[in-house]
């Protein structure tokens, strides 16, 4: 059982913090912020990602995700088109011209990862990954996080439509 006082969450945050900033610097020189940066790197391996799949990927609304991308495509580091199967939604896929550009910004952001992390031995950085791959796992699994309310609403609603189906009413999910 957990014991310790408040205080890891906040550590971590103050480290994101305290990386973003030196990002933000890094970035700069290709006018990237570290969400958009975040926007590309997700993007780099898929051609299929809509702006809902893509805004949960980097963790901001859908509306703010707009905000992100718009400079991007006029920049023509990314591409909106339809989707074959959806004719209402539009995925998000890298040019060429933005390939090279996160190709580039990648070698800078490991370079400020490599100077972070220079001092911590590769033992403690192990532990420490999988210490951050926990938590991050446990919190997309945990009964608060938005994904596991979406989850259980999508299925209060398969629940609802087959009993409708059936004549009957829908069973209680908790």
């Amino acid at each position: 059982m957990y014991k310790r006082p408040v205080g890891t969450v906040y550590l971590l945050k103050r480290a994101e913090l305290a990386v973003r900033g030196c990002m933000e610097v890094a970035l700069a020189e290709f006018d990237l912020t570290p969400a958009q940066f975040l926007v590309l790197f997700r993007m780099r391996d898929r051609t299929d990602f809509s702006a809902a799949a893509l805004a949960r990927e980097v963790g901001v609304r859908p509306q703010t995700l707009i905000t992100l991308i718009a400079p991007l495509e006029r920049r023509g580091i990314l591409h909106r088109e339809p989707s074959p199967t959806h004719r209402r939604v539009l995925h998000n896929r890298l040019t060429p011209a933005g390939k090279r550009l996160l190709a580039n910004a990648l070698r800078v952001a490991g370079q400020i990862e490599a100077d972070l992390l220079a001092s911590v031995e590769d033992r403690k950085l192990s532990v420490l990954q999988e210490v951050l791959t926990t938590l991050w796992q446990r919190a997309e699994a945990h009964e608060s996080h938005p994904g596991a309310i979406r989850a259980k609403a999508e299925e209060l609603m398969r629940a609802h439509i087959v009993a409708r189906r059936r004549g009957g009413r829908a069973r209680k999910v908790m």
